[in-house]
Order: C-alpha cells, then structure tokens, then sequence
C-alpha cells in the first residue's frame, strides 16, 4: 500500500510542474540548497585567496629584502657624509696650520675605569700615535693622548681633573690655565683658574691654549666663558669654561700627531 502511494506520489510530480509536496521538500531543503551553491561559488575564491596569500607573502620577503638593503646603503651613506664632513673639517683646520700632521681617528669606547670620560681611539702607535699627542674636533681641543697600543689609544678629555692647559683670554689675553674637577666636570664644564681678582675676564669670553709647554698648539679653542667667580680658599678669581665640543657625544677627531713647536715651550710676548 505504501509503495503505491509513494509511486502516486512520483506519478503526480511528474506530470505537475509542482506539488503541495514538492514544494514543501523545495522549502526544507532550499536553505541547504543556497549553502550548497554559495560554497561551490567561493570555493575557487577560497583557493585563490590562499594561492594569493603565498603571493603576498613572497612579495612581503621580497619588499622585507630591499628595505634592509635601501637601510644599510643610507648607513654607508650617512657614514660616508659623516667622513666626508670630518675631512672638510679637518682640511679647514690644517689650511690654517700647515704644520699640522693630523690623523683621523674614530671612537670606540670610554674607559670604563675612568669616571671622567676617557675616549678610546681606533689609531694607535702604528699609525703614529703617541703619549702627549694633543686630540681635537675641528679647531676645539677634546683632550690628550694618555695610553697607546699599538692599535688602540685612550685619550684624557678636559673633562678629567687631570688635564691641565696653559690658556689665555682672547680679549684680555690674560693668561692661566684650565683644569676642571668633580663638580664641574660632572656638569660637563671646566674652569679657568688662577686669575686675579681684578680680572677683566667676563663671560662670553672665549678661552684659546697659549701653546705654554709645547704640548698643544698655540690658539685652539677651549671653550667659553660662562661665569667668574671668585676663589672662597685664596685671593685668586677662576671662570667657569663651557667646552667648545661635548666630548661625551663626539663620534671621531683628529690627533695632533705633529705641529712646529712640539715639546718646546712657548714664550708670551
């Protein structure tokens, strides 16, 4: 009896276009239909979508690749500035002292036993680097030359109270010496001591070395004057002297390996 009904019911269909029946399978299953269509329809979509992630992901190495390489040709190229602009330096300083032999030299550390910032120089003796070599940046002193290695120098800056320069005022032309100590050098500064209380020195004056001792060249900068004081222990004034240059900052110099008047004293007129 069932199978008669069922093969009616197919009878009826076949013949109808549609049916109560037919209809209601239609509207059962026409949800899972549109499911069916829409999954068949973005399955191509889905497989590009992952062929084109590969895609992206090689070109996104490949961008990765050239970015690092545009990056190290600035780095060579900042560096290469960098030089360019030490050597216009230094070119400048030595067309106003050709008796200048001048070696440029990189930093590459501090020393780590010394508070007041000793450099580490990548020039050592064999490159003609010696003990008492004055250091400098353009025409301001940075320091001296205290240790060499054969590869590898320590300079003293004007930082360390052990650094002591003959210098004078360029418009008093007073004459003294700098030095710094704790307190001063922490804040970075150095001091013009041993003036006289009726001192002319004033602030904004800039200090030069004498070339007193033939240990630096006569007229390089040291710095400027920023205030003067007097002494609390004796009867003597002192200037306190902002460098020229932040030693702590600087990248290269130049060594003084050479100028008329090394290791002789100088007279002042």
């Amino acid at each position: 009896m069932c199978a008669l009904l069922v093969g009616a019911v197919i009878a009826v269909a076949s013949v109808r276009s549609s049916s109560p029946l037919t209809d209601a399978v239609g509207t059962v299953f026409k949800p899972l239909q549109s499911l069916t269509a829409y999954i068949s329809e973005n399955t191509e979509w889905v497989k590009n979508s992952f062929r084109s992630a590969g895609s992206y992901k090689k070109e996104i190495e490949r961008l990765e690749q050239q970015v690092a390489e545009y990056e190290n040709q600035l780095v060579e190229y900042n560096d290469m500035k960098h030089k360019l602009e030490s050597y216009e330096t230094m070119l400048g300083v030595k067309e106003e002292n050709p008796d200048f032999s001048l070696l440029r030299a990189g930093v590459i550390g501090t020393d780590s036993a010394d508070l007041f910032t000793s450099l580490i120089i990548d020039k050592g003796s064999g490159d003609g680097v010696a003990v008492n070599d004055p250091a400098v940046c353009g025409n301001y002193v940075v320091g001296i030359v205290k240790k060499v290695h054969p590869s590898y120098s320590v300079v003293e800056t004007i930082l360390n109270p052990e650094v002591n320069i003959s210098a004078l005022e360029s418009s008093s032309r007073e004459t003294a010496y700098v030095t710094t100590n704790i307190d001063f050098s922490k804040n970075g500064n150095c001091v013009f001591s041993g003036l006289e209380r009726t001192t002319t020195v004033s602030p904004g004056g800039i200090i030069l070395t004498s070339g007193i001792g033939g240990i630096y060249p006569k007229g390089l900068i040291i710095g400027t004057v920023s205030e003067v004081c007097e002494s609390k222990y004796d009867l003597t004034s002192y200037a306190v002297v902002e460098p020229g240059v932040d030693v702590r900052e600087i990248e290269d110099l130049f060594v003084i390996t050479d100028f008329r008047g090394q290791g002789i004293e100088e007279i002042i007129e």
